[in-house]
């Protein structure tokens, strides 16, 4: 995560080691060992301003998509 923030300075990265935001989120189901995969936008007041949710690993939005969401 960290090598990725160097290369994306104007984007804040978060990691969620404890899942619970993941959780919170409805993209960890309980007794399972991984959360789904997500990709959210967030302003800088908290709202959600985009989002993304999957069902399989690697099912990721292209840049195009998040960039798009960026403005």
């Amino acid at each position: 995560m960290a090598s990725l923030q160097a290369k994306l300075p104007a984007i804040t990265l978060l990691s969620d080691l404890g899942l619970a935001t993941a959780t919170a989120w409805g993209l960890h189901a309980p007794g399972a060992e991984e959360p789904n995969p997500g990709t959210f936008v967030v302003d800088r007041s908290g709202a959600i301003t985009w989002r993304r949710l999957a069902d399989t690993r690697g099912d990721w939005p292209t840049y195009a998509e998040v960039a798009a969401a960026l403005h």
